[in-house]
């Protein structure tokens, strides 16, 4: 079978199906970041088996996405306690902003 590829997050999604001995569709991954492999397979101790190819390539690519923003993006994960702070000073501000400049001298 060819592999099936998609680009996501700056990442190379290289899929490879193939017939499992039960007659069900398999999915292998890769993944590759320019030209070096990141994950050489998919690190799972059972593989989903599938009816027909293109479920197994849809399923592979969906893992490999939420792969690649759970474990492979850099960013820090963010608290609702700053997020709620943020939109707190902004509301305040806006509020401020609102009423106009305080003429009472």
């Amino acid at each position: 079978m060819p592999d099936n590829t998609a680009l996501y997050g700056g990442f190379e999604i290289v899929v490879r199906t193939e017939l499992n001995p039960r007659g069900a569709w398999v999915a292998k991954v890769s993944l590759k970041n320019g030209e070096h492999a990141v994950v050489d397979i998919r690190p799972m101790t059972v593989q989903p088996e599938w009816l027909n190819e293109d479920e197994a390539i849809r399923d592979a690519v969906d893992w490999a996405r939420r792969y690649i923003d759970r474990d492979l993006d850099a960013q820090p994960p963010e608290s609702w306690v700053a997020t709620r702070s943020r939109a707190e000073n902004w509301f305040r501000d806006e509020q401020e902003r609102s009423r106009g400049p305080d003429i009472s001298m």
